[in-house]
């Protein structure tokens, strides 16, 4: 085999590995619905996460806590800083928070908007989180949503 050719062979091998790594650090739930495929050629095709209320991606529907909005903004302003998030907005009469999150392994950086809606009697949190930069984010984003339902689960 030619230098070149075994060159190129590592190089690959190398990418590979990186992104399964990058993929298996986000800890991200394969098996649910709508399966390891679609949930692969998402995160590898988008570099954007956001809840929504009829996603086929269970995990990123909009929470629900039983508190006052100013009670949950109050925790996931907290959630945030637990996290090492730079918060780089915050309107509490919008119920709004803005957040870069700086990613481990190549330190990109991501943008996260919290926006809480009051529904009868308790508060949803809907979240967006966008790489600034690629076309792929490997499931970060979900994974920082996914940590920001976590720590709020935590705050008290």
């Amino acid at each position: 085999m030619s230098k070149i050719l075994l060159s190129i062979l590592i190089f690959l091998v190398l990418l590979l590995g990186l992104l399964a790594g990058a993929l298996a650090g986000n800890r991200l739930p394969w098996l649910e619905p709508p399966g390891p495929w679609v949930r692969l050629m998402t995160y590898l095709g988008s570099n954007v996460a956001r809840t929504d209320a009829a996603s086929t991606f269970t995990e990123l529907r909009p929470r629900l806590y039983r508190a006052a909005p100013a009670e949950v903004f109050a925790r996931a302003r907290e959630a945030m800083t637990q996290l090492g998030w730079e918060v780089v907005g915050q309107d509490r009469d919008r119920l709004r928070l803005d957040a870069v999150v700086t990613t481990r392994l190549l330190r990109f950086k991501d943008d996260l908007v919290v926006r809480l809606v009051p529904t009868e009697g308790q508060t949803a949190v809907h979240a967006e989180s966008r790489s600034r930069v690629g076309r792929g984010d490997l499931g970060a984003n979900t994974r920082h949503i996914l940590d920001l339902y976590e720590r709020l689960d935590q705050v008290r």
